[in-house]
């Protein structure tokens, strides 16, 4: 089963020398969740990593917890933390899919496809290296058996990796916003010259950081959404929130310090959340110690969960009845970034209308990280 989004379109109109009206119309389906109603929970959970592979990891994980607090459950320490694991792996890897497969081809030039396998396989295979009985997603937690040096290779793999596709030790280039700078002017490879096209000056509107745990009335704006309006549309007493990478490390001095440049900073986001990605992966596994399995059945409840994936947060809302779903709800983080009020939409707002405007539009859709094609057309 897979749902076929259509994608994001978005459209600048532009009169005496600037962007006047900036529509971003989206073909997401949003209330694809609603077909799960019926199914039992064993079926959603082997179903959502593939209806949503991007990011599947993270939307199984957040619907397994989701399910859990319908039936009052509240998973171990040690299942908590292996859970966290598995997600900083899969925004490792998605991270890394686009340094190397996306932004090459923004500069007209071939994918490192090489290193993008390398991603992909590496942190993809984490879970077996946690679960080895393949039960990662059983309610109350799976037979937790950590191999802590295989992990560990694999994030010093990531560490190497990372060094290799920038070109220089990441923890020097992303120091402080000198040393950023010297990179890019030394560099030769495809991020820090993507990076140094992106850095024009556009100080254009306030980002509004999206609360670590979402909106407070996430709960209620969910259970009530009876149109879908709100999952197409989200926002928290009026403002749309921005959510993802560049959210999360806004109070990194790099990140910081290239606030007034808003295509590079929300790139470099990238890079910065994905280096502290592997350090708290890293040290996540050095503590981490196993359990045996403690599966439980799942009761009748609503519950709701939020996990912060790769492009941001991620909510799923469901309630059982009769040991299957009733109802399943579930607001992912382009709705918030791609909002026709969001922050890419305020963005984009007022930039000068040259020749060159419709490629820092494109810049600044890919800084913003979209989930499925978005295409940009200047009127």
């Amino acid at each position: 089963m897979e749902f076929p989004d259509t994608g994001i379109a978005v459209t600048l109109s532009t009169a005496q020398g600037a962007v006047r009206r900036v529509s971003i119309r989206s073909g997401r389906l949003v209330r694809a969740a609603a077909l799960f109603a019926g199914r039992t929970p064993a079926q959603v959970l082997t179903l959502l990593p593939t209806v949503f592979s991007l990011c599947g990891t993270a939307q199984a994980l957040t619907g397994l917890t989701a399910m859990e607090t319908a039936a009052g459950l509240t998973a171990t320490p040690a299942t908590r933390q292996a859970r966290r694991i598995l997600v900083l792996a899969e925004t490792i890897a998605e991270h890394g899919l686009t340094l190397c497969r996306d932004w090459p081809p923004l500069l007209g030039e071939a994918p490192d496809l090489d290193a993008a396998r390398r991603w992909k396989q590496d942190f993809g295979a984490i879970r077996p290296l946690l679960y080895p009985d393949g039960d990662a997603l059983s309610p109350g937690g799976g037979r937790l058996a950590p191999d802590r040096a295989a992990l560990l290779r694999t994030a010093a793999a990531g560490r190497d990796l990372l060094d290799h596709v920038l070109g220089a030790p990441a923890d020097s280039v992303l120091a402080d916003a000198a040393a950023f700078a010297g990179w890019l002017k030394r560099a030769p490879g495809a991020c820090a010259r993507l990076l140094a096209e992106a850095g024009w000056p556009c100080p254009l509107g306030t980002p509004t950081p999206m609360p670590p745990a979402g909106p407070a009335d996430l709960d209620l704006r969910l259970r009530t959404d009876r149109n879908g309006d709100y999952l197409a549309r989200p926002d928290s007493a009026g403002i749309v929130c921005e959510t993802g990478a560049f959210a999360r490390r806004a109070g990194h001095p790099l990140v910081a310090a290239l606030n007034g440049f808003a295509a590079q900073a929300r790139l470099t986001a990238r890079l910065v959340d994905m280096a502290a990605a592997l350090r708290e992966l890293a040290g996540l596994v050095q503590d981490l110690t196993g359990q045996p399995a403690g599966p439980v059945s799942l009761t009748d409840g609503t519950g709701l969960a939020t996990t912060e994936a790769a492009r941001g947060l991620l909510a799923h809302r469901v309630s059982l009845e009769g040991g299957r779903v009733s109802d399943y709800r579930i607001l992912a983080p382009t709705e918030w970034n791609f909002h026709p009020d969001g922050p890419l939409a305020r963005t984009l707002a007022g930039l000068t209308a040259d020749a060159g405007l419709e490629r820092r539009a494109v810049l600044l859709v890919n800084a913003f990280d979209p989930c499925v094609p978005c295409r940009v057309t200047v009127e």
